[in-house]
């Protein structure tokens, strides 16, 4: 161990070169992480911090939340499911609003307070009553702030802000969260000689005692026309989500392996360089095992400063982002990623350490 940190401490550039390439590829692999989990959290946000369950789509919407339509006879059908502690009806549709700034996308949600369906937890502020709606936090920027005043087109109905959400946007757009009944009242509105206005999903709370697969099942069995999900697998359902998933998992995927082949090339070629010493190092009654700590200390101490800098990196961009699109420095992301780099890096390395492991003291006599 300490003759691997002398060797460092004597050759300063080139370890120090090494280690802020690493920290450049560990702020990448960190940074492409943080930019995927907050782009598929503005897209499945309102999903995903759903306060429901299970959620209950129809059948034939194929998982589709904007597609599903649900006649308002099935919330009590599913109330009466054993299992289901309690059941709340959700609505969702795409309209523009307008808050000061022009006329602008925006996702609307409806739910019934106190029951499953509505955001999973309010940040600030207060739940919506009639007029009234949640904002995700996100969206203050863009002029949704508490107390600002929505207007709906193109119904001219208005809402007035009375709170923050967090984490619950949805495609990626503006989103409120009003009472069922506002709901159903703008989308009345704007569809005037529809019978009656339909649910798009119904949420589900899970009794004490059941599972959340077994009472999704049980809805599936004991009413017809629907299909209930668990939350975790309605989010995997949103059209683009597996797509963009499968991308970034790619990109992330090739990053890491770099970390871990230039790491592990660059103590590979370092070892060789070195076999002379090594092979002295033997004949003087240095052992295997005392050589290949040495290798495995730097790699450590390279790694840890690698990761050290590129999670500074990370903290530096997540304060230079936009609060539009913020991003933040996950520490289980950063204490996963380190472990998986460090734990890599020595795998790669492992082909040094043999290496030195084989060196023969006698080399040493003729070594050249």
């Amino acid at each position: 161990m300490r003759l691997g940190l002398l060797d460092v401490l004597r050759s300063k550039l080139r370890f120090g070169l090494l280690t802020g390439a690493l920290a450049v590829l560990v702020f990448l692999l960190l940074f492409l992480s943080t930019l995927s989990a907050t782009l598929l959290g503005f897209l499945t946000g309102a999903v995903e911090h759903n306060s429901a369950d299970v959620l209950v789509y129809s059948a034939a919407s194929k998982r589709n939340l904007q597609a599903s339509r649900l006649d308002p006879s099935v919330l009590e059908a599913v109330r009466a499911v054993p299992g289901v502690a309690a059941a709340g009806p959700i609505g969702q549709t795409t309209l523009s609003a307008e808050v000061g700034r022009g006329l602008g996308d925006l996702s609307l949600f409806g739910y019934q307070p106190g029951q499953p369906g509505g955001p999973a937890r309010i940040v600030s502020g207060r739940e919506p009553g009639p007029g009234e709606a949640l904002v995700d936090r996100s969206d203050a920027p863009n002029g949704f702030r508490i107390g600002a005043t929505i207007v709906l087109e193109p119904s001219g109905r208005t809402l007035k802000v009375v709170g923050y959400t967090e984490g619950s946007r949805f495609n990626a757009a503006p989103t409120a969260y009003t009472t069922i009944d506002t709901y159903r009242g703008v989308v009345a509105a704007a569809n005037p000689k529809a019978p009656f206005v339909p649910d798009n999903l119904v949420g589900v709370e899970v009794a004490r005692g059941a599972t959340v697969s077994s009472v999704a099942a049980a809805v599936d069995a004991a009413v017809p026309g629907v299909e209930a999900l668990p939350r975790a697998a309605a989010v995997a359902s949103i059209p683009g989500v597996s797509s963009i998933t499968a991308s970034f998992d790619l990109i992330v995927g090739i990053t890491f392996v770099i970390v871990a082949v230039v790491t592990g090339f660059f103590f590979l070629i370092l070892t060789v360089q070195k076999l002379r010493v090594f092979a002295g190092l033997r004949a003087l009654g240095a052992t295997s095992r005392y050589l290949a700590a040495s290798v495995l200390t730097q790699v450590a101490g390279v790694v840890t400063a690698g990761v050290a800098a590129g999670t500074a990196m990370l903290a530096g961009a997540a304060a230079l982002s936009s609060p539009a699109f913020p991003l933040a420095v996950d520490t289980r992301l950063v204490l996963l990623s380190g472990l998986a780099v460090l734990g890599s890096s020595a795998v790669a390395s492992v082909l040094a350490v043999r290496r030195v492991a084989r060196v023969d003291p006698l080399v040493a006599a003729g070594a050249r």
